[in-house]
């Protein structure tokens, strides 16, 4: 079945001879698609009742198209939809097919506004290359675009509002042509001209005292590997100097910009010079705030710019500020504050409670080692995603997280819908997991310890009979971890965590060599042998340890033990940097509790099969067998 066309994609090419593209008035001058896209969208409500007519048509279609949200980072794919809500969206350019392809195309022709000429015709020629001349056409529009910005003959109108904004409407419109140039076969003569534009520009804007505008049309040069680099990277570097209303940004990009140059013309000299003055940029700004965690922020990026640069002057300034650095992050700690969202969890804690009450040890530990399952990462992927789409604002920040001594521990970069680096989902994953766990924590596991503790004296005499029956403990270290589980259920938190978080390590490798996996690590230099890390399993043999134990569990001791954006328990406990109140953090229990759930994991079928054996022959639950005899059965 066809899906019917757009409301934006229903003119025909009628429509298109006939319309009258003097009206409004406005839009002869104007220099914005996107405001263009508003004079016809207005134009097209204020006359709800005529809307199937063939003008209304046409309007739709130019308003649209205008409108389309353009990104030009992305060439092979440079425009999209400007709003999306669910299943509805604005325009994208795949909306048109067939007959209103050509109807963008002869509106395109048509047009007597370089702008919308540009646009109509780019879309007509990105949805079907064989329109050669059409994209000619567009590059030539694009150029006519920017000559129109520079002799005044067309304006951008959010100018007034903010000023400047039309060097950025010429930058777009020069970098859309250049894009299509080159793309096309052959692209004269549109980059030819182009080219020459840019640099006549540039010395124009130059001659003016316009920095930023000297900056952008040089930006271009740079991108499009247009001239030589030798003969504008000096003139980028002065500008960048002269960047004075800019702010340290703008400073800083553009003296990256110009040590880019220096390095495309071989200029060693040159990059080193520009990069220590951009880092020194980056310190005064970093100088001039008074709250020392941002001011350690940019004091980082100062640092960062410093990177690859080998003379002796940098590697001075380098150390200085690793020094500068460490001091203000020390500062940074009186500043960190606290931000809570209470949550009401007595609905959870009334039905753990119900089904915790009159159960017999053995009853309880299995119980409280199934109260939670890990979820899959493909799960907590779509889950990160779906956070992502339903709430934008919060996504779209980067986000930098900081240890105890203000240190920088962990960074993601901001992400929209559709567009999450690995980092992004990263970050939102551990964000949920570290909410998941405080539930399950403060809703079922304490409440679960708590009930077994009010009926059960727990001895190590009662875990131990069960570690010696998990396949997943060494044989030699059931008593270390029975001590360590013991621990756990009587609230010694930092015994338990101390013991069990080591002996984690010691029961992957165990549980390899038993599926006959080599986790020997040789060091060829000193001629010796021994076992791999925790750390050193999870990058050489993450594959193994999933078809093992699943992506669900082998991730979820990822996110907790060693993944730098989580808890990472095992660095804190193995380095000791983990503080008196570490070990009684809600990530810190669920720690020990995912150790138990992997401990009595390979005994739950014998169990439930005992539990059978056991009801029938006692139906009062309460009276049960005791764990020593139940593991012996096991």
């Amino acid at each position: 079945m066809t899906e019917p066309p757009a409301p934006w994609a229903q003119a025909s090419l009628d429509d298109a001879d006939a319309f009258d593209f003097s009206l409004p008035q406005a839009t002869a001058t104007e220099a914005s698609p996107h405001n263009l896209g508003r004079l016809y969208q207005d134009e097209l409500t204020s006359s709800p009742d005529e809307r199937s007519e063939p003008r209304a048509r046409v309007l739709a279609t130019l308003a649209a198209a205008l409108q389309m949200h353009d990104r030009l980072n992305l060439p092979k794919d440079p425009y999209g939809a400007m709003m999306q809500m669910g299943d509805r969206r604005t325009a994208i350019p795949s909306d048109w097919k067939g007959e209103s392809i050509s109807v963008l195309e002869r509106l395109g022709c048509r047009a007597t506004n370089p702008v919308i000429r540009a646009r109509l015709c780019d879309i007509a020629w990105f949805l079907q290359r064989n329109l050669v001349q059409t994209g000619h056409q567009a590059a030539a529009a694009y150029l006519a675009t920017a000559r129109g910005l520079c002799d005044g003959m067309i304006a951008d109108a959010t100018d007034g509002q903010v000023p400047g904004v039309w060097i950025l409407t010429l930058q777009k419109a020069l970098r859309r042509g250049l894009q299509i140039c080159m793309q096309l076969r052959p692209a004269d003569p549109e980059l030819g001209e182009l080219e020459a534009f840019i640099f006549d520009a540039a010395d124009q804007f130059e001659a003016k005292g316009n920095p930023r505008a000297l900056l952008a049309m040089l930006t271009l040069a740079y991108d499009f590997e247009l001239g030589d680099p030798a003969a504008y990277a000096g003139r980028i570097e002065q500008a960048a100097t002269q960047q004075g209303e800019g702010g340290p940004h703008i400073t800083t990009d553009a003296l990256v910009l110009a040590a880019k140059a220096w390095r495309r013309a071989k200029d060693t000299d040159g990059h080193d010079r520009c990069m220590m003055q951009a880092s020194e940029a980056m310190v005064a700004h970093a100088n001039s705030i008074n709250q020392a965690f941002s001011a350690s922020h940019f004091l980082q990026e100062a640092i960062n710019l410093l990177r690859g640069l080998r003379s002796p002057a940098a590697k001075d300034r380098k150390r200085d500020l690793r020094i500068d650095l460490i001091r203000m992050q020390a500062a940074a700690e009186d500043e960190m504050g606290v931000f809570e969202h209470p949550a009401d969890l007595t609905k959870l804690i009334e039905w753990t409670t119900e089904h915790t009450n009159g159960v017999t040890l053995l009853d309880g530990l299995f119980l409280l080692a199934a109260i939670n399952r890990p979820k899959s990462i493909s799960d907590l992927t779509t889950e990160a995603r779906r956070n992502i789409v339903d709430h934008p604002l919060t996504a779209m920040f980067g986000v930098q997280q900081h240890d105890a001594d203000g240190y920088v521990r962990f960074r993601a970069p901001g992400a929209s819908p559709g567009q999450e680096s690995p980092e992004a989902l990263e970050h939102q994953i551990a964000k949920q997991e570290e909410i998941h766990r405080q539930v399950v924590v403060e809703g079922q596991i304490k409440i679960v310890i708590r009930n077994l503790a009010s009926h059960f004296p727990i001895s190590e005499g009662d875990i131990l009979p069960l570690c010696r029956e998990s396949p997943f403990v060494p044989t030699d270290l059931s008593r270390t971890y029975a001590r360590g589980l013991t621990a756990f259920f009587h609230g010694d938190m930092t015994t338990a965590l101390s013991i069990l978080t080591p002996l984690l390590e010691a029961s992957l490798v165990y549980v390899l060599k038993g599926h006959d996996v080599d986790v020997v690590r040789h060091d060829e230099e000193a001629g010796t042998q021994e076992d791999m890390t925790i750390t050193q399993l999870f990058k050489n043999l993450r594959k193994e340890l999933d078809d093992i134990f699943g992506d669900a569990i082998t991730g979820d001791i990822d996110r907790v033990f060693l993944a730098r954006s989580g808890p990472c328990l095992r660095h804190a406990v193995a380095h000791g940097t983990m503080h008196d109140q570490t070990p009684y953090m809600p990530d810190a229990i669920y720690a020990c509790w995912l150790i138990l759930h992997l401990c009595l994991l390979p005994l739950f079928d014998r169990y439930k099969q005992l539990r059978v054996g056991t009801d029938s022959q006692e139906p009062a639950a309460e009276d049960g067998v005791s764990v020593s005899d139940a593991a012996g059965e096991i």
